[in-house]
């Protein structure tokens, strides 16, 4: 074999699949309604016509295909596109008419001149677009021009499968690939996909129908193609012997099956799960080299039966390598030669039988010869023949094998059929009788065509006035009635048997169903077909065969041209199976054994089918008891395991025929157990040679010897190899000599062993015994379990043997094994001999050999495990026994010795001391006596240590999904072994003591984020390792329900959501529709994140200047990579409500009649600035304009100073703020006026019940009530000047904490989303109550001076508190919403603070008396008291001189973040 690499790419079915493409496109022809001939490509053609297609399109799986179709002088005519299969529309134009979205046409309707001959303008190409093709989509596709007749081209596409197409990377080299021989691209490109599927093997594993995809890899799982691989394999060796080269190249018997063609498929039996991994590549070598040079197998063999003692054989050359065929070799094999005294005594005078079973007999012949005549061969024997191809390099595989039998004496083949008799002219009598419709004389004249009725109501409607004259011809005189009665006629239908039919009416419709056997009946009455078949019977009748024999019939037999057999299984209740064209005797194959058959024999000539022959019931013969009388000679598997006493559980492990099911299930219980499974299954036979032989390797035969190692889960993969050899040996090898027993005698300085034993009892019989001794010294080779040869050696044909000239003072060691032609057996025991020089005669039993290997398998501070090989040299059904010695060196005196039986090779020694150390050895026990000592282990406990314990592992890693499962590790260290514990979220989950802890937890929670181990031995302080985790999970969603708005104000809508991983977000107008938000001019959609949560989100949609085609609901859509949810939220707009009326306002304010045509529902601002004389009454106009709400933050917004803020709920400010300021004040009183809310009203106080408090209570503002969702309530002892405040929704609270003799006043504002509105009136109030007609403490004016002396400082406080504002909104305006159920909307009142929920009020009212915002108090409704609003004041309405001063930088510092910005009260 010659080297090469399998970097070769395999792009030869790549280049096939398209030659052949092209190929078929060459013989397709283009339709034409005229073909333009004569004419240049650049001139318009005067009729339509397409370009024929340059080749098929051949695409992978999975890609897009394009088919171009090119039509000129279309004229605005559609172009159609269909499958050619079963013409279905695909497209119309370029619109798609199938259901299948995939498909498409590009068209480009541009009148540019495109590049290419022939095409005339974009126009001209109509291209189909497939996207993402399947298998299902190849096959030739039509373009149509609607034209008549049509015009149209035909496009083939060819989808080609990604197991098929060379890999992506073919760089991969390995160590095999040096040694692969050089081979022609032909070769290596051996492809025999078409052979695949013709054996009907699946579309996935086609990737496997490659030498080249198999070399590069298929891609394919092969555990879902192993039903397929028997074809598969077939298919691979291409009728070829591949086996010699597989054994040149040293491939093990077990894996040669691939070498010829077959496949041992992987089942659940132990036997078929060998492993031949590690010469698939040699075995494919060859099979690549062998397509390459050897012949295929002879095509077309066929074997035919001249006389009794000849055959004629022959056959057609092979299909490949033909011309290197050098000779055939045609191999005959008599099968059975059947009883003579069965067969006809007319028929043969044979007296005796030849053998049941020949030796095969060889004809060569040379390549120019294809038939040979056997000659002289026995009569009535069945033959099996096959014919193999030969060349210099090999062979081919057999042909199939055809088996044939010869004639018995005296009988000829029959070459002649003889011509039936001429059925009677029906024709001419229907047409003499005046029949004369040609449909009718057709059919209901002609017997041969009656049954053709039956597919035809139409046709006997349509002849029902000639029905008389019909059927009476038909019948031709006769009465047929008693052949449709015994067929199952209906009486109905009896007049058609015997011609009295005057009409048909619809009661003879029911007759068309049996026209067939009427057809029959009249055939049978004609006397023109053949009798039933004669002398039907059986012989040779096996398991699974019998040979069916017949005469022929009486009546007509010479027109016979075959016959037909008909046989069923009479238990199963099967219909009749059919076996037609043949002739006896046949061979009926493919029975089942020990079950019962009926047959019958049919007759068939030129007219039709004859009478079938009586029924035929036999049964076969039983296999069952075959198998029985051929196992009772093989050695009992199962009686061994029994008697060893292995645990009925493992029995089902104890057969040559174990299921691997079971050997998965069974190994953890059966662990102790497998030595003697093992001991069992070798039968005391060495099958090493039969494992060398069958590729295991070197370091597993020692199970081959029936030795339990404890690396024999590395031999797993072998284990069918392992078994195969253990069940063929039973038959082969001889088993283990018993009772060996010796005796000794000694003379003088000599001695001599007399050596008897027993012959095996089971299995092959031994031929020769071979008896093993050495001298056991110091210096002696130790034993281990592959010692299998001693020193000295024996070879004896008795079941004796003697040892002489052994030394005295010496030991010795023999053992006996049994010898035959194909291996040896074990060794059933050990003989001790210990000769001392007092020994006159003394007799020795042979007894185990000592067991071995004792080691330490685990350990700990307080326990050992021990284990041990079992003896080497014991009998395989002996129940074995073991003693455990151990003590501590410590312990001084011999009876410190403790002493463990049991029967398995292993132990736990338990309660030991923490680091000390132990001597230990064991003996085996058996009834022949008690081993020798194993070899002596030192064992030391481990030192204590105190638990230590790893932080939890959890699978999958960040992958935790809610209502999953997830997979948690505790991994503690320390001696002893700790107890490990699994809390999850504080909650105890499972204890167990061990080191490494795997718990399952399925229908995982969200809670359940927090993980603990927690490991504790009783050394030290006990540890614990915790770990948080994400548990990821469909996002969820709170909606801020429905908030209401006025035109043109900006909204904000909210959803909180709370998902992980970090969802994708949407907001959609129609969820049904899925109509999109999109974030543009008038859209502002966000995602922000909750810094403290991260699971937890807020979506924003902002919709600026809303309309009314904003109004309505609109949809939060939330979704990762575990589902989506989807939640409402809503937007109504309010009534919109006229302006305040000015006028009215302006009158009551006593502004001057000149002036009060400036008031109107807006001020006129250049009306006033017009007039100097309406100066004067200014303050009171803007008062009006104002209309009792606060627009000091859209002022504010805009630029205005914080010293002429006041002008902009009404106040009165210096002129020079009035001048430059009051147009922008008046802006904000148009754009927000509407919005705001009015004052409350009616402020009162009353008595409360309980000391020391005052109910205060108001009426809601008159101006937007409804909006309101907040009221602010300032009070102060009179003449402090610093207020205390509180917020409540409600229109009442109660003032705890108070003073009997202190005089308070008080002023409420109220608020919306939109902003607050000015102070109501103020009132004055003790604990008694209000106080009639007391006003508020007088407010001292100053200076403008003082205000613009600390404007730049308050201006830089202003921006820093503007920063802290848009913060501290931006964290709570979502929790506030929650709360009060109001949307915050308005940007502008959202620069305002908002409030902190802390403490909560109960029933509304505030405690201590104190409401400032350092307690952070909440109402009983659950708005909270926060932070002062910024900028408020105490004020007298009815005093003009009242107003507010800024603070000084100190004071707006030394109060922070409480009270920064406040307006103090100046006295």
């Amino acid at each position: 074999m010659r080297p090469t690499s399998r970097c070769v790419a395999l792009i030869a079915l790549i280049v096939a699949a398209n030659a052949q493409s092209v190929e078929e496109l060459k013989g397709e022809s283009v339709e034409s309604a005229s073909t333009s001939t004569g004419s240049s490509q650049e001139e318009e053609p005067k009729e339509a016509w397409m370009r024929a297609p340059s080749g098929g399109v051949a695409v992978r799986s999975g890609e897009d295909a394009l088919l171009t179709c090119v039509v000129l002088g279309a004229k605005g005519k559609p172009v159609l596109w269909r499958r050619a299969s079963d013409r279905q529309l695909l497209t119309a134009g370029g619109v798609r008419v199938t259901r299948d979205d995939r498909v498409r046409v590009l068209h480009d309707d541009s009148e540019e001149p495109l590049q290419g001959p022939g095409i005339a303008k974009g126009g001209d190409v109509w291209a189909l677009v497939i996207k993402s093709v399947k298998a299902s989509d190849a096959g030739l596709y039509m373009c149509e021009l609607n034209t008549e007749p049509p015009v149209r081209s035909f496009h083939r596409l060819t989808v080609i499968s990604r197991g098929l197409t060379p890999p992506e990377n073919t760089n991969v080299t390995d160590s095999y690939s040096a040694n692969l021989p050089t081979l022609s691209p032909l070769a290596l490109a051996h492809n025999y996909t078409d052979c695949c599927i013709a054996a009907n093997v699946s579309k996935a594993c086609l990737g496997f129908c490659s030498i080249q995809t198999i070399l590069e890899g298929t891609g394919q799982d092969p555990e879902t193609c192993q039903p397929d691989f028997p074809s598969i394999v077939k298919c691979m060796a291409d009728g070829r012997n591949h086996v010699p080269c597989c054994v040149q190249e040293r491939v093990p018997d077990i894996c040669q099956d691939v070498c010829r063609g077959e496949f041992t498929p992987v089942t659940d039996n132990i036997k078929t799960h060998y492993s031949c991994a590690a010469y698939m590549e040699k075995t494919l070598a060859c099979i690549v080299e062998g397509i390459e040079l050897l012949p295929s197998p002879p095509e077309d063999v066929e074997v035919e039966t001249l006389n009794e003692k000849q055959l004629n054989v022959s056959w057609n050359p092979p299909i490949e390598n033909t011309d290197t065929v050098t000779e055939y070799i045609v191999n005959v094999t008599a099968l059975r030669s059947f009883d003579a005294h069965l067969i006809d005594p007319s028929e043969s005078s044979m007296k005796n039988t030849s053998v049941k079973m020949s030796q095969p007999v060889t004809h060569r012949l040379p390549a120019n010869k294809t038939f040979l005549v056997l000659n002289d061969l026995l009569p009535f024997t069945m033959y099996e023949i096959t014919v193999t191809s030969y060349n210099v390099h090999g062979s081919s595989l057999p042909s199939y094998a055809i088996r044939s039998l010869t004639l018995t004496p005296g009988k000829m083949k029959t070459t002649k059929v003889s011509p039936a008799p001429k059925l009677p002219d029906v024709r001419a009598c229907c047409v003499n009788a005046g029949v004369n419709h040609f449909g009718c004389v057709d059919k209901l004249c002609d017997p041969t065509k009656t049954f053709e009725i039956g597919l035809q109501v139409t046709d006997l409607m349509i002849c029902a006035p000639w029905a008389g004259t019909t059927f009476g011809c038909l019948v031709n005189g006769m009465d047929h009635s008693p052949c449709c009665r015994a067929r199952g006629l209906p009486e109905s239908c009896l007049p058609l048997c015997s011609g009295n039919v005057t009409n048909l009416d619809f009661n003879h419709f029911k007759c068309l169903r049996y026209m067939s056997s009427y057809t029959n009946c009249l055939l049978r009455g004609y006397g023109v077909l053949p009798g039933p078949p004669t002398r039907l019977h059986l012989t040779n009748i096996d398991t699974d065969y019998a040979v069916v024999h017949w005469s022929q019939p009486a009546a007509l037999p010479d027109t016979v041209q075959y016959y037909n057999l008909h046989y069923k299984a009479v238990a199963v209740g099967d219909d009749y199976r059919v076996l037609e064209k043949i002739h006896s005797p046949f061979i009926l194959e493919d029975l089942e054994s020990n079950s019962d058959y009926e047959i019958y024999v049919e007759a068939v000539n030129e007219h039709g089918v004859g009478d079938a022959s009586p029924r035929l019931i036999f049964r076969t013969q039983s296999q069952a008891l075959e198998q029985e009388e051929e196992q009772a000679t093989y050695y009992n598997v199962t009686a061994c395991c029994e008697r060893v006493a292995v645990a009925g559980v493992c029995m089902p492990l104890c057969s040559y025929d174990a299921k691997m099911s079971d050997l998965r299930a069974l190994a953890p219980l059966c662990a102790q157990e497998f030595h003697k499974l093992l001991r069992c299954g070798a039968g005391g036979r060495n099958h090493e040679a039969c494992c060398a032989r069958r590729g295991v390797p070197a370091n597993c035969r020692g199970v081959c010897a029936g030795a339990y190692t404890g690396g024999i889960n590395t031999c797993v993969p072998y284990i069918g190899n392992i078994v195969q050899c253990f069940e063929e040996g039973t038959g082969l090898l001889p088993g283990p000599p018993r009772e060996v027993h010796a005796i000794v005698s000694t003379t003088g300085d000599k001695a001599t062993g007399f050596l008897d034993w027993s012959a095996p009892e089971d299995g092959a019989n031994a031929t020769s015994y071979v008896v093993h001794w050495q001298r056991v010294g110091n210096n002696s080779q130790p034993y281990y379990y592959n010692t299998l040869q001693l020193d000295n050696q024996i070879n004896t044909t008795d079941s004796m043997a003697n040892i002489e000239n052994l030394e005295v003072n010496a030991t010795y060691h023999v053992f006996v094994v049994a010898v035959n032609e194909h291996g040896t057996s074990l060794p059933s025991s050990m003989l001790l001999i210990n000769i001392t020089s007092n020994t006159q005669e003394q007799s020795v039993s042979g007894i185990p050999s000592p067991p071995h290997s004792l080691s330490v398998s685990s350990h700990s501070a307080t326990w050992l495990t021990l284990t041990w090989q079992p003896p080497q040299f014991s009998h395989p059904d002996e129940k074995i026994s073991y003693t455990l010695y151990y003590k501590s060196p410590t312990q001084l005196g011999q009876g410190n010795v403790t002493m463990v039986n049991t029967t398995v090779p292993g132990h736990t020694l338990e309660k030991l001391t923490p680091n000390t150390q132990y001597v230990c050895w064991v003996k085996a026990h058996a009834a022949a006596g008690e081993s020798l000592p194993s070899e002596t282990l030192l064992a030391w406990t481990d030192p204590a240590y105190p638990a230590y314990v790893e932080p939890p592992t959890v699978n999958p890693v960040n992958l935790v999904v809610e209502g999953s499962s997830m997979t948690i590790l505790c991994i503690a260290m320390g001696t002893p072994t700790p107890t490990i514990s699994l809390y999850i979220s504080g909650h105890l989950i499972r204890q167990v003591e061990t080191r490494h802890m795997v718990t399952v937890i399925h229908n995982v929670t969200r809670d359940m984020d927090q993980i603990s181990c927690y490991a504790d031995n009783g050394y030290g302080t006990p540890m614990q390792a915790s770990r948080k985790i994400n548990i990821s999970h469909v996002p969820t969603i709170q909606a801020s329900g429905i908030t209401m708005a006025a035109a043109g104000d900006s909204v904000i809508l909210e959803c909180r959501v709370e998902a992980l991983p970090k969802p994708t977000i949407a907001f959609w107008r129609d969820p049904n529709g899925r109509t999109p938000v999109i974030d543009g001019p008038n859209y502002t959609i966000q995602l922000l994140s909750d810094p403290e949560e991260q699971t937890k989100y807020t979506m924003r949609l902002i919709i600026k200047k809303i309309a009314d085609t904003d109004e309505g609901d609109y949809f939060c859509h939330a979704e990762n990579a575990f589902g989506k949810t989807l939640r409402p939220v809503s937007v109504r707009l309010r009534p919109s409500t006229p302006h305040h009326n000015v006028t009215e306002c302006c009158i009551q304010m006593n502004v001057s009649s000149a002036c009060v045509d400036a008031c109107s529902f807006h001020l006129d601002m250049d009306n006033i600035m017009d007039r100097p004389e309406c100066m004067n009454d200014f303050d009171k106009l803007m008062k009006c304009a104002a209309d009792g709400s606060d627009h000091r933050s859209c002022c504010a917004s805009w630029g205005v100073p914080r010293n002429c803020l006041e002008l902009c709920r009404g106040g009165t400010v210096a002129r020079s703020c009035a001048l430059q300021h009051a147009r922008r004040a008046l802006a904000c009183f148009r754009d927000s006026g509407a919005r705001l809310p009015g004052p409350p009203r009616s402020l009162k106080a009353h008595t409360a019940p309980t000391p020391h408090s005052v109910l205060l209570s108001w009426e809601p503002p008159a101006k937007n009530p409804q909006t309101v969702y907040l009221y602010r309530v300032f009070w102060r002892a009179y003449g402090a000047k610093v207020p205390e405040k509180l917020d409540t929704s409600e229109t009442s609270v109660v003032l705890t904490g108070l003073q009997d003799d202190v005089r308070y006043e008080c002023v409420v504002k109220a608020a919306n989303e939109a902003g607050t509105s000015s102070l109501s009136q103020s009132i004055m109030f003790t604990t008694a109550g209000q106080e009639t007609g007391a006003a508020a403490a007088p407010v001292a004016a100053g200076g403008a001076a003082t205000a613009v002396g600390v404007a730049v400082a308050c201006l830089l406080v202003a921006a820093i508190l503007a920063a802290a504002a848009l913060y501290y909104r931006h964290r709570k305006n979502l929790r506030l919403k929650a709360q009060g159920g109001v949307a915050f909307e308005n940007p502008s009142y959202l620069r305002e603070p908002a409030p902190i929920p802390d403490t909560t009020i109960t029933n509304g009212s505030v405690p201590n008396g104190n409401a400032n915002a350092g307690n952070g108090v909440v109402n009983g409704n659950g708005v909270s008291m926060s932070t002062a609003w910024r900028q408020e004041t105490l004020q007298n309405p009815t005093t003009a001189t009242q107003r507010e001063v800024d603070p000084t930088l100190y004071e707006e510092l030394k109060l922070g973040q409480d009270g920064a910005g406040f307006k103090r009260l100046k006295p």
